[in-house]
């Protein structure tokens, strides 16, 4: 079987997606789709430059998602828009019984992304969300190393300058970094320790205040509380600029029973009592190979139980994030689990 795909946004992050897509032969690119017809033409130009040498990339353009699933005979669709343009898109995808993948994070707030979920699952198609450390070999490892024994601390940093975009910079259409960003660390706690029960939070603009146009915050610190007993702290800043704190921005840091681990998509830290200090590289940076790999090969077959990053999981995280942004608002403890 080829799976016909389809794209609704060509930015960047589609790009990167596009690249693993087109490595694989059981997949056609078969259309894009953008508000803009210069940015699916950039989108395929960056593509092509990327590949160098061989056959090129060319698709049909279109400036409207419904005229696009009208027009070609897709088996499943790539959403990657920004945060705040979620919603109608999915809605029209999912009832046309497409598979869908769809870029983090799910939305700005809630209630969009819960309305997703429960057209998903009312049409049960297959769907994948973009949290590619989810088969990144090291968290693999770090998993199997946390299974059955007692978890006590995870801490999740990021730390960062602010991007270009901007909408970025607006609470309300990107959510901040935390929710638009941070959520892949947030997603990695989770996926290594389990759901989180309740989240309080701090944020402020401090240190960017002389940015045109921007609302959120640029410095977050959260406590969360997991289902298991665990606690974490997630924090994090989008005012770093061009320099970052090694081996500490970007992994998550466990204490364990007997075990400390500082895990990352690319490398694994283990820490044992009386025993050296470990490092582990990962072998290969193909996690989001895998993610892409993984989504095709559940279109292929109708199967979507290897997904490590549904829909219905990932919402779990956003939740989180979500309850952050709300707790730093309102000075006091979100309970996560009644957001969802």
């Amino acid at each position: 079987m080829t799976v016909r795909v389809g794209f609704v946004g060509c930015g960047g992050r589609a790009v990167r997606e596009m690249m693993d897509l087109v490595q694989m032969p059981n997949v056609t690119m078969a259309a894009m789709c953008d508000i803009s017809e210069d940015r699916v033409a950039a989108g395929l130009a960056r593509l092509n430059n990327r590949r160098g040498a061989g056959e090129q990339v060319s698709a049909p353009a279109f400036t409207d998602c419904r005229k696009m699933l009208e027009a070609v005979d897709l088996d499943a669709v790539y959403v990657g828009l920004p945060p705040f343009a979620h919603g109608a898109i999915e809605h029209t995808i999912i009832d046309a019984g497409k598979a869908i993948f769809i870029e983090k994070p799910l939305a700005v707030d809630m209630a969009v992304a819960k309305e997703i979920d429960a057209h998903i699952r009312e049409k049960g198609v297959i769907n994948c969300v973009g949290y590619q450390w989810r088969y990144a070999g090291p968290m693999e490892q770090a998993r199997e190393m946390l299974a059955n024994i007692p978890i006590g601390l995870l801490i999740a940093i990021r730390l960062g300058g602010l991007p270009a975009t901007p909408w970025w910079r607006v609470q309300a259409q990107s959510g901040g970094m935390l929710i638009e960003q941070h959520t892949h660390s947030v997603d990695a706690m989770r996926y290594l320790a389990g759901d989180v029960a309740t989240v309080y939070a701090a944020a402020a603009t401090q240190l960017l205040t002389d940015v045109p146009n921007l609302d959120i915050a640029d410095v977050n610190a959260a406590s969360v509380t997991f289902v298991n007993g665990a606690v974490g702290s997630i924090v994090n800043s989008c005012a770093v600029a061009g320099q970052q704190m090694p081996n500490l921005s970007n992994a998550i840091h466990i204490v364990a029973k007997d075990l400390v681990l500082a895990a990352s998509a690319g490398s694994l830290t283990v820490m044992r009592p009386k025993q050296e200090r470990q490092e582990i590289k990962a072998e290969s940076d193909d996690s989001n190979f895998k993610l892409n790999a993984t989504f095709i090969q559940a279109v292929e077959s109708g199967n979507g139980a290897e997904i490590r990053s549904p829909y219905s999981d990932s919402l779990r995280t956003h939740a989180v994030t979500v309850g952050a942004v709300q707790s730093a608002r309102e000075g006091r403890i979100v309970d996560v689990r009644e957001l969802l």
